[in-house]
């Protein structure tokens, strides 16, 4: 159809019909926008042309499709200005996360989902690991509603089924999963987010049961809480944080002075700089452990294996 004079019009259907079959995907993809984009003719047939020439079956373990998405996310990551990393992580980081926490079965979350691009890799990872893709269900929730439309379309493309909520919400304000036990966390929440909370809200929220209040001023702290609260009997998490996380005072000091005592820190890991699209801040990978039995966890292509104990903090600085 693509040289037909009413092409724009068949897209715009094919994108409703999509839509109407495929519940997950209720409200994500846009309405009437190819009528309404005012495209030349030509270039819009050519463009469809283009990609209907294009075998995306021909590898299977190429996810073409995937690659092609993940190359426009970054692409608009950089457009939008979302520095430090929000809305895009690196595939590499993901892939180090997925390596040390192993989320093999049970239940995934991410509370700040972004595109969904944790979700695509763990189960990547899976796949990779000979595991079953079955026996995990994905939690995540996402704030800006144009972003959590593209994590739906993320994993629609892929087959990934996800529980991302009833709507885009704040975490802190409207959480979608309140009861929710995650047996792995996996996230790359903003860094520094200041004012998250007005001066008396969300002081006795069940999340910071046991710690600190976190600080108005910065929510580094409240993502870490949030993360060890939904965390199952046995949870591992793997998370980004800006460098300063590490070292902040007052609450944030107190918090977590507690989180060690509660023997809840398994490894911290400082990356190399320039690793995210479009900022050259060095990061900090956290992994926290419900349970810190001793065991052995092996990491391909660098970290060869690591020992968790009970008591013990692995500490390790990648930056050169």
């Amino acid at each position: 159809n693509a040289k037909q004079e009413d092409i724009t019009l068949k897209v715009d259907t094919a994108l409703k019909t999509i839509e109407q079959k495929n519940k997950s995907l209720e409200g994500a993809l846009p309405d009437n926008y190819f009528s309404r984009l005012g495209l030349d003719q030509s270039k819009f047939s050519a463009l469809l042309d283009t990609i209907n020439n294009i075998d995306t079956l021909k590898d299977e373990a190429q996810d073409i499709v995937g690659r092609v998405y993940e190359y426009f996310l970054s692409k608009f990551a950089i457009a939008e200005g979302k520095g430090k990393g929000e809305f895009y992580t690196p595939k590499s980081i993901v892939n180090l996360i997925a390596e040390m926490i192993e989320p093999y079965k049970g239940k995934i979350y991410d509370p700040s989902c972004g595109s969904g691009g944790m979700f695509v890799q763990s189960l990547k990872f899976i796949e990779k690991h000979q595991g079953n893709k079955k026996d995990i269900s994905i939690y995540g929730q996402e704030l800006t509603n144009t972003t959590f439309k593209l994590a739906k379309m993320n994993l629609a493309i892929r087959g990934i089924s996800a529980n991302l909520g009833n709507k885009a919400a704040d975490t802190f304000a409207d959480d979608q999963h309140k009861e929710l036990k995650a047996d792995y966390i996996m996230a790359n929440p903003p860094f520094n987010l200041k004012d998250w909370r007005a001066e008396n809200e969300l002081t006795d929220d069940p999340r910071w049961s046991g710690y600190e209040v976190p600080p108005k001023s910065n929510a580094n702290y409240a993502w870490i809480l949030n993360m060890i609260s939904k965390l199952s009997q046995n949870g591992v998490a793997g998370f980004i944080l800006a460098n300063g996380a590490l070292s902040g005072g007052g609450e944030e000091y107190k918090i977590r002075k507690q989180i060690i005592e509660n023997d809840l820190v398994e490894a911290i890991v400082i990356l190399p700089r320039a690793m995210f699209y479009s900022t050259d801040i060095s990061v900090t990978l956290w992994i926290l452990n419900r349970n810190k039995n001793e065991r052995t966890v092996e990491v391909n292509d660098g970290i060869k294996s690591y020992r968790k104990r009970e008591g013990e903090v692995l500490f390790m600085d990648l930056r050169q």
